[in-house]
C-alpha cells in the first residue's frame, strides 16, 4: 500500500479532494493501483526553515480540523467504480457488454489502441483491463471483425466488421417457379 502524507495547513475539503485525486492518478500512471493508493493530509508540525530564515511558525490551534477529512481524498475513486470493476472476475454477461461496448467504440472511431480502449470503455482504473481487452481484441480478430495493425505498444486494432448492425433485414422468400411441363 502506497501512503502520501501531505502536511499543509489552510486547506479546504475541496483542495484536499482534487489533489488527492491528482495524486492517485499520477501514481496511478506509474503502474501503482489506485486502491492501494492512500492520501494523508497532516497538519504542519514544526516550523519551517529554508536557507537559514525562518518561513514559517507552527500554529498549534487548528490542529485536529485538518486530520479529519484524509479519508476522504482517496474514497471518491473506490466509491465511483461499478462493483464489476473490482471483482476479481468479471461474468459472462458483463463480457459481452464489455466486448459489444468495445465494438461500438471501435466503429465509431475506427481504430483503437489498448489504452485507448481503456479510456473509452472507462477501465483506465482497471488493473485487469490489458488482459482483458487483449482477450477481447482476439476474440473480435479470430471472428474477422478487427485487424490487428503493429506490435507491442504501437498495436492498433482497425475495425473491418459491418459499419452497423442492420436493425431488420427483410426476409428473403424463396418462391418455386412453376414448370412449363404441367
Amino acid at each position: 500500500m502506497a501512503i502520501v502524507s501531505i502536511e499543509s495547513s489552510n486547506l479546504s475539503s475541496e483542495q484536499k479532494s482534487r489533489i488527492g485525486e491528482r495524486v492517485i492518478t499520477a501514481l496511478q500512471h506509474e503502474g501503482i493501483a489506485p486502491g492501494s493508493v492512500v492520501v494523508l493530509f497532516q497538519p504542519e508540525r514544526g516550523d519551517i526553515y529554508l536557507d537559514g530564515l525562518l518561513v514559517q511558525v507552527q500554529v498549534d490551534a487548528p490542529a485536529a480540523v485538518p486530520a479529519a477529512p484524509a479519508p476522504r481524498a482517496a474514497a471518491p475513486v473506490q466509491e465511483a467504480a461499478p462493483a464489476f470493476k473490482t471483482k476479481a472476475r468479471r461474468s459472462k454477461p458483463e463480457l459481452e457488454d464489455m466486448k459489444n461496448r468495445l465494438m461500438s467504440a471501435l466503429q465509431d472511431k475506427g481504430s483503437l489502441s489498448s489504452f485507448e480502449a481503456q479510456v473509452a470503455l472507462d477501465l483506465k482504473d482497471c488493473d485487469w483491463a490489458p488482459a482483458t481487452l487483449r482477450r477481447l481484441f482476439t476474440e473480435l480478430e479470430e471472428t474477422k471483425l478487427i485487424v490487428k495493425n503493429g506490435q507491442k505498444r504501437g498495436t492498433r486494432y482497425v475495425w473491418k466488421g459491418i459499419a452497423s448492425t442492420p436493425q431488420s433485414a427483410p426476409a428473403v422468400k424463396l418462391v418455386k417457379a412453376e414448370s412449363e411441363e404441367s
